[in-house]
């Protein structure tokens, strides 16, 4: 049989964590080409350097003659540097991402109710050991659940066994059947 392979089909899961760490990195990236360019341009304006334009000798300070390349490799290196910053930190911030979401919806499905499946997250994804306390948590509640539920079938017998001696009070009997279908009410309300 073959293995299934889960591959991502939608890059953007939380769009706005997502969006908000690639603009910072982005962020990053171009301080630090600004503080590059600031930094040579400072110390190459005390020096002098000969250059050859049309044909003529120019002395020019060094910090002259280097700020137009120097714009223009830092604007090139800062564009491609972000291109491959954004694509990276949008796969980065999809293994973080992808289980924060997908622990929300599972967080909203126990909280319904639903302690029937468990919880898995991509192998190579951040966040396992969450999600192994997660796991360690439905089972604890799921096995509460069935202690309560033996519980309840326990209290069920013995107010059948009891009811019929105090059938006198129907008053009582009334607001203890009734308790009783409350919590079967609850029990079911879970699905193990």
């Amino acid at each position: 049989m073959a293995e299934k392979i889960n591959r991502r089909r939608i890059y953007f899961i939380e769009k706005k964590f997502q969006s908000r760490f690639i603009i910072k990195f982005c962020l990053l990236v171009i301080l630090g080409s600004l503080v590059i360019g600031v930094l040579l341009y400072l110390l190459t304006i005390g020096s002098t350097t000969v250059v050859f334009e049309n044909l003529r000798a120019t002395v020019k300070t060094t910090a002259d003659f280097l700020f137009p390349l120097l714009i223009q490799t830092i604007v090139v290196t800062t564009v491609i540097i972000s291109i491959a910053t954004i694509i990276l930190t949008l796969f980065i911030s999809h293994k973080i991402a992808g289980p924060l979401y997908r622990f929300k919806k599972e967080l909203i499905s126990v909280g319904s109710g639903d302690l029937s499946r468990n919880f898995q997250i991509r192998k190579n994804d951040q966040l396992q050991d969450l999600a192994l306390s997660m796991n360690e948590m439905i089972n604890k509640l799921r096995e509460s659940l069935k202690e309560l539920n033996k519980k309840y079938d326990i209290l069920k017998e013995s107010w059948g066994k009891v009811r019929p001696l105090i059938s006198s009070d129907n008053k009582t009997v009334e607001e203890i059947e009734k308790t009783v279908e409350e919590i079967q009410k609850k029990l079911e309300h879970f699905k193990v």
